[in-house]
């Protein structure tokens, strides 16, 4: 509710300074009365610095921004925060909440969130918190996390300094979590995490058009593979791949397609190939291991992999006219 608010309060505002500089900005056949350049009166301009006024006044209490964002510190505003998140669990403590929106820049030139890719800071708008926790309570924000509907986990050993974690749920959310075991508050906790959630996700191809094989629809790609897509050839060279008509025999011999899926889980994979097996597919082989799935499916001289790794938590798929491109 408090973001609709806010949301109204600023539609009006913009309204008024839309019409503002629309009675200010007079054509050459205007009228204008004897004297009268043409510039707005400081009744004009006092009603603009109103205006700003709000717009500054919208800006939630305690924040500051900059050209790489706006941020609070020692808060976690749930208010700014989307929805799908979960609040702050006991005991942790709060460094900070912020928000990169679409006008912010990165520092670093960065303009990725964990394994997504963007081509500039407009594409995207990323919201974070960072908090300081024990090893319990970062496992209980997570559980936390999944009971919200999100499917993925942990994509480095817990043995290492820092740990990654990719999760997406099926409403279009993406979050990506670095948790450094280095700064601990003086041992007061195991480490700070680092918490960057996205709506802004590449749509999903439905299938390969012009070979009639659905696409995964679970998880989320890294790029888009709708605006352009990269197979490879005899010689590994890039080939340029129209999903939406190319056909493999464009490819040539020997070619490979590959697909990735990041935030996903082992059912993911498994319901895949499934699909695949309803769509013709003869499933060659099966197994699993170590929380990996492994498969292998065949149908018109064409092999195909579907294979998940627990440790990426990814679900991989490729093709290729011999099934030694598939194999590493």
């Amino acid at each position: 509710m408090k973001k609709m608010k806010k949301l109204l309060a600023l539609l009006l505002t913009l309204a008024l300074l839309l019409s503002l500089a629309a009675c200010g900005g007079g054509g050459d056949d205007d009228e204008t009365p004897s004297g009268d350049s043409g510039q707005p009166s400081q009744e004009d301009l006092d009603d603009v610095e109103q205006a700003l006024e709000i717009l500054e006044s919208l800006k939630p209490e305690g924040w500051d921004e900059n050209s790489f964002g706006a941020y609070i510190y020692d808060v976690w505003d749930e208010d700014v925060l989307p929805d799908c998140l979960p609040g702050p669990v006991d005991g942790i403590k709060v460094d900070q909440t912020t928000l990169k929106d679409y006008s912010h820049d990165v520092l670093n030139g960065d303009y990725s969130v964990g394994p997504l890719t963007y081509d500039s800071h407009e594409d995207y708008r990323t919201y974070g918190v960072r908090f300081y926790a024990t090893e319990a309570q970062l496992d209980a924000w997570l559980d936390a996390l999944r009971a919200n509907g999100f499917s993925g986990g942990q994509i480095s050993d817990r043995d290492s300094e820092w740990w990654e974690f990719d999760f997406c749920n099926n409403d279009g959310w993406f979050v990506y979590i670095f948790f450094n075991t280095n700064d601990n508050e003086d041992g007061q906790f195991d480490g700070a995490a680092s918490v960057y959630a996205t709506n802004d996700l590449f749509p999903l191809p439905e299938a390969i058009a012009g070979e009639s094989i659905p696409l995964p629809q679970r998880g989320m790609t890294g790029y888009d593979y709708t605006e352009s897509y990269t197979a490879y050839d005899m010689n590994y060279s890039d080939v340029d791949f129209d999903l939406t008509g190319s056909t493999f025999s464009e490819l040539g011999e020997y070619f490979s397609a590959w697909f990735s899926y990041f935030g996903t889980e082992i059912q993911d994979a498994k319901d895949y190939a499934q699909t695949l097996a309803g769509a013709g597919w003869e499933l060659r082989h099966e197994s699993e291991s170590d929380g990996c799935y492994y498969s292998t499916l065949h149908k018109n001289g064409i092999y195909a992999v579907v294979n998940y790794y627990d440790y990426d938590v990814m679900l991989e798929v490729g093709f290729s006219d011999i099934v030694e491109n598939l194999q590493y």
